[in-house]
C-alpha cells in the first residue's frame, strides 16, 4: 500500500514547535523519527505520513486541520515579550506550562468575545504605572474589591480565604484560574484583555503562597502587563521592576499597613521591639490567613524588622511554599469538579449563558470546559444549584 502524504505547511509545523516550548531533538523522540526528518517537513523538502502527522498534533497539542492553514494562525501564538518576561528570571517555560497558558489564552478569548456580543462593558479595573506607590495602589484596589479588614480577619481558614477572594475578583469581571503548572514550574500568571482579564495560580503551591500569588498577578492587571511570574521577589535596594512592584502591592492589598501595625504591636512587635524570628511572622500570617513570605515582607517593609529580616529567614520561609503533604491525586474528585476549581464558577456561567442565547452551541461548550458533553451537563448542574 502506497504511503499516504500530508500535505502540510512547513511554516506551520514550525510555529507549533516553537509554540510549544518542545525542542526539535524532543519531537523527533516522540515520533521515533530523524531530527532532519523534522527539519525537512519544516521545509516541505518532505512530507510526513498521515501517521507522523497524526503523532506530531498529539505531541503539540494542536488539532491536525492547523498544520493545513497557509501561514501560522496569529489569534493563537503568544507575545514573544511573554515568554522573555522579567517575571521567568533564568526559567524557560515548559511544554505543559505552555500548553496550560494556551488553554487559558483560548479560554479569555470566547469569554471576552460572549462578553462583547452580549453588550457588556469593560472591566472597570483602577490603571497604574510602577513609578506611582504600589502602597497607594493597594489602597484602591481594596476599596475596589470591597472586602473589609474585619470580615478578612473572621474568615476561619486559609481555604475559605482563598476562596472568598477568588470571589471577589470574579465580581470584578476578573478570570481567577487554578492550574496544575507543577512544582518545578511557574507560580502564576497574568493575562490583560479589556472583557476577560486572567490571574492564573499554580494549585501545586499552597493555598497562602495561592493568595499571595493571586493578588502578585492582579498587579500586573492593574500595571496592564501581561506576565509568567516564577521566582518570589525578596527586597531589594536596586530599584522597584515590576515584579518587585507587584510583590509589594500584593503584601499591602493583603495586610492594610494601619491594620497590620495595630495587630503586630497587641502582639509585642513595635518599631522598638521588631521581630526577630519566624514564630512571631507565622503569628501575623495566621491571622491575617496570608503566607509567611507576605507576612515576612511586609513586616520589613513597614520597619518592625531590621533590614534584611525577610532574607535572614528566606531558607525557613521557603518550606511553607507547599503543601504539607503531597495530596493524592485530584483527591476523589470528579473532573467535572477539577475543572470547576480550575476555572471557577462565572466562567462556566458565562459560557453556559451563550449557550441559552444560541451563540454557541453543545459541540462549542464542550470544546471550551474541555469537558465531554454529559461532564458538561453535570457541570452544569453543580454551577445552577
Amino acid at each position: 500500500m502506497a504511503r499516504q502524504e500530508a500535505h502540510i505547511t512547513g511554516s506551520v509545523l514550525t510555529w507549533a514547535i516553537d509554540e510549544s516550548g518542545l525542542s526539535r531533538a524532543e519531537v523527533a523522540d516522540k515520533l521515533n523519527v530523524d531530527i532532519s526528518d523534522i527539519e525537512s517537513w519544516e521545509s516541505e523538502a518532505a512530507r510526513p505520513s498521515k501517521g507522523n502527522l497524526t503523532n506530531l498534533a498529539k505531541s503539540l497539542h494542536r488539532p491536525s486541520a492547523v498544520f493545513y492553514l497557509p501561514e501560522p494562525p496569529s489569534d493563537y501564538s503568544l507575545d514573544p515579550a511573554f515568554r522573555k518576561s522579567p517575571g521567568l528570571g533564568q526559567h524557560k517555560l515548559s511544554s505543559a506550562e505552555l500548553l496550560q497558558i494556551r488553554k487559558a489564552s483560548r479560554l479569555q478569548g470566547i469569554l471576552s468575545w460572549v462578553q462583547q456580543d452580549a453588550g457588556e462593558p469593560t472591566v472597570a479595573l483602577p490603571h497604574f504605572d510602577k513609578s506611582e506607590s504600589p502602597e497607594e495602589a493597594a489602597t484602591t484596589i481594596r476599596d475596589v474589591v470591597r472586602v473589609s479588614i474585619e470580615e478578612q480577619l473572621e474568615w476561619e481558614s486559609e481555604v475559605q480565604a482563598l476562596r472568598n477572594w477568588r470571589k471577589s475578583l470574579e465580581e470584578l469581571g476578573i478570570v481567577a484560574l487554578q492550574l496544575s503548572l507543577g512544582r518545578a514550574g511557574i507560580r502564576g500568571f497574568a493575562i490583560w484583555d479589556d472583557y476577560a482579564p486572567i490571574v492564573a495560580v499554580s494549585s501545586s503551591y499552597h493555598t497562602t503562597a495561592r493568595i499571595y500569588t493571586l493578588f502578585h498577578e492582579v498587579g500586573h492587571l492593574i500595571l496592564r502587563s501581561s506576565s509568567p511570574c516564577h521566582n518570589f521577589q525578596p527586597p531589594s535596594e536596586t530599584g522597584l521592576n515590576p515584579e518587585r512592584w507587584c510583590e509589594r502591592f500584593s503584601a499591602a492589598f493583603l495586610m492594610p499597613a494601619t491594620s497590620f501595625k495595630d495587630l503586630a504591636e497587641k502582639h509585642g512587635i513595635t518599631k522598638v521591639n521588631l521581630a526577630s524570628g519566624i514564630h512571631e511572622v507565622s503569628k501575623l500570617a495566621s491571622l491575617f490567613k496570608v503566607s509567611k513570605r507576605a507576612a515576612g515582607l511586609r513586616l520589613e517593609e513597614l520597619k518592625l524588622a531590621d533590614n534584611g529580616f525577610y532574607n535572614h529567614i528566606h531558607t525557613e520561609l521557603e518550606k511553607y511554599d507547599w503543601p504539607s503533604t503531597s495530596g493524592g491525586g485530584g483527591g476523589g474528585r470528579t473532573r467535572t469538579k477539577i475543572r470547576l476549581d480550575e476555572i471557577g464558577e462565572r466562567s462556566a456561567s458565562i459560557i453556559f449563558r451563550a449557550r441559552d442565547n444560541q451563540r454557541l452551541n453543545d459541540f462549542d461548550v464542550s470544546d471550551y470546559l474541555n469537558l465531554t458533553t454529559g461532564q458538561a451537563d453535570e457541570l452544569r448542574e453543580i454551577v445552577s444549584s
